[in-house]
């Protein structure tokens, strides 16, 4: 299927696509890791949390409560909660 998947030492894993996405696990902080073709890395923590950072610096981040954080490439932080309050 063209994927490769290197496996470390240290238990960390890494596995690419033939499309180009590279996702790697690091063992010790059981957090996943992945850069898409486009640019954008997501980062998976055992929280729950996901961060997604696009190329242009800005950075969108979901907590396990639904609350979403926006911080754009300009440095301004938008927070949305899960009984739809925004805060900027």
């Amino acid at each position: 299927d063209g994927k490769v998947t290197v496996k470390f030492a240290n238990g960390d894993t890494k596995r690419t696509t033939p499309e180009g996405v590279v996702t790697y696990f690091y063992a010790s902080a059981q957090t996943t890791h992945t850069t898409q073709p486009d640019g954008i890395e997501i980062f998976e923590f055992p929280s729950r949390q996901i961060e997604r950072h696009f190329p242009d610096g800005s950075k969108e981040i979901s907590f396990p409560d639904n609350t979403r954080k926006l911080i754009r490439n300009d440095g301004v932080h938008e927070s949305t909660f899960p009984d739809g309050v925004v805060l900027r």
